[in-house]
């Protein structure tokens, strides 16, 4: 068993990439319904995330039935890295990578 903080995994265990305009909600659906045991939003911009560009602030969406779940940020400036990941924080995901 493998062991990240709260989340416990099986030995072998099957995790799903975040992928850039792949893993939306309704890919994580299949995925999970498929056996999925962890999966990742698609990338988050900290640089849209602070701006609340829509196309980041709608990759926060997650469900309770994708747990347990990540969120990748990714940035190149430590400040919108740091107000990134308070407005993450918000959506309550499991991983934040």
């Amino acid at each position: 068993m493998l062991k990240i903080g709260s989340i416990e995994l099986p030995e072998f265990f099957l995790a799903l990439a975040p992928m850039e305009d792949i893993t939306d909600p309704s890919f994580r659906y299949l995925c999970k319904k498929l056996g999925a045991d962890l999966m990742y939003t698609e990338f988050i911009s900290s640089d849209g995330l602070v701006r609340s560009g829509k196309k980041s602030v709608e990759k926060l969406n997650i469900f309770d039935y994708e747990r347990p779940i990540g969120i990748q940020l990714y940035g190149h400036e430590t400040e919108p890295m740091v107000e990134a990941a308070k407005i993450i924080e918000q959506s309550k995901p499991d991983l934040l990578i």
